[in-house]
């Protein structure tokens, strides 16, 4: 008789369902990220000098980190800072290949190529993006182009057996989405 009094809270909380989630996702939601734009700040009327700036951020790993910039100067206390982030605008580029072009600018890269993209994955150490397309057998040297002045610093192509790679060298490690295009793929970068 005690076995039941000590099931009856169990049964009165249980679903039908244990495998159903309790929270739904927020389906077909997309959020676009805020970016940062500017920000005003007024130190007290006793600072006189400014010994450091410090910026703790989050990365794609979700890890907080800081960065400290020691400044030492003199400052007037009357006048504000003002923190603000530029966009610098990038001018298109444009890498031609024996099976494809590929257009560059702004966290965007356009692969023009009418052939089937099979896998793709990001790796470090150097960061960058591996895509294979596929193809007929196409026997050609691999083509190597460095690109100066841009996030993307390198960009190799490769023939293999039923397909060809294309890997793109990165300065920094990036969350990519790929959408595919009727005239190749479209790769965007954040």
């Amino acid at each position: 008789m005690k076995f039941i009094f000590l099931l009856i809270p169990f049964i009165l909380f249980a679903r039908l369902n244990p495998f159903e989630p309790v929270l739904m996702p927020n389906e077909g939601n997309i959020t676009k990220p805020s970016f940062f734009k500017k920000v005003k700040v007024k130190l007290p009327n006793n600072a006189r000098i400014l010994k450091k700036v410090i910026f703790v951020y989050e990365t794609l790993e979700s890890d907080i980190k800081q960065k400290e910039i020691k400044i030492n100067k003199n400052i007037d206390f009357h006048y504000p800072f003002i923190i603000f982030q530029t966009k610098e605008k990038f001018q298109i580029k444009t890498l031609n290949f024996p099976v494809f072009k590929m257009y560059i600018k702004n966290y965007k890269i356009f692969i023009k190529t009418k052939n089937i993209l099979i896998r793709n994955f990001f790796l470090a150490e150097p960061f960058r993006l591996v895509l294979d397309f596929k193809s007929k057998n196409m026997d050609f040297l691999t083509v190597s182009k460095v690109v100066k002045n841009l996030f993307v610093k390198k960009v190799v192509l490769g023939a293999h057996s039923g397909f060809y790679r294309i890997v793109i060298y990165f300065d920094a490690k990036y969350a990519y989405k790929i959408k595919k295009d009727p005239e190749g793929i479209l790769i965007e970068l954040r």
